[in-house]
């Protein structure tokens, strides 16, 4: 059997060496700012794996937050609305940001000023996969519970929802 693989060498995704200058990084960077809000952590690790050093990744990301490229709020208003408009919960949220380096401060002030209603939201994730069928036993109760609990809804707003369409 003969297998033919194709290798495409681009730009992007070309390792940097140890003598790229400042300003290739800073490109590369502000290539990755322009596709997506990232926050400063997950910005340096990605111009570390494409081979920069670690001290030039961390100098070029702090530049580029000091010149307003980069900014951890913004990072964290625009991670928030996305996913709760893919109908992820608080606490699933608060995780991922967390994983991603961003000071626990900031997660809850950002939060709290966007103010979005979880209950609706929980109320939204629910109808769209059950279409409010009843529950009729426990074995379904625990499943709708784990479902909505992996989505990162706080287990009381989902205990008080459940106990609304439970027929136990």
């Amino acid at each position: 059997m003969l297998r033919l693989t194709l290798s495409l060498k681009l730009p992007w995704r070309r390792k940097l060496s140890e003598t790229d200058d400042r300003g290739k990084i800073k490109r590369l960077a502000l290539g990755f700012l322009a596709r997506r809000e990232h926050s400063a952590k997950e910005l340096a690790q990605k111009l570390k794996l494409r081979g920069a050093a670690d001290e030039l990744a961390e100098r070029v990301v702090a530049e580029l937050e000091s010149l307003g490229f980069q900014d951890e709020r913004r990072f964290v208003e625009s991670f928030i609305r996305a996913r709760a408009e893919r109908g992820m919960g608080p606490v699933r949220i608060r995780f991922e940001l967390k994983a991603r380096g961003v000071a626990c401060d900031l997660i809850e002030q950002v939060l709290a000023e966007l103010s979005i209603d979880w209950e609706q939201a929980l109320r939204e994730v629910y109808r769209r996969k059950y279409q409010d069928l009843p529950i009729e036993t426990a074995r379904e109760y625990g499943k709708r519970y784990r479902f909505l609990a992996q989505r990162g809804f706080e287990p009381e707003h989902i205990r008080t929802l459940l106990g609304e369409v439970c027929k136990l």
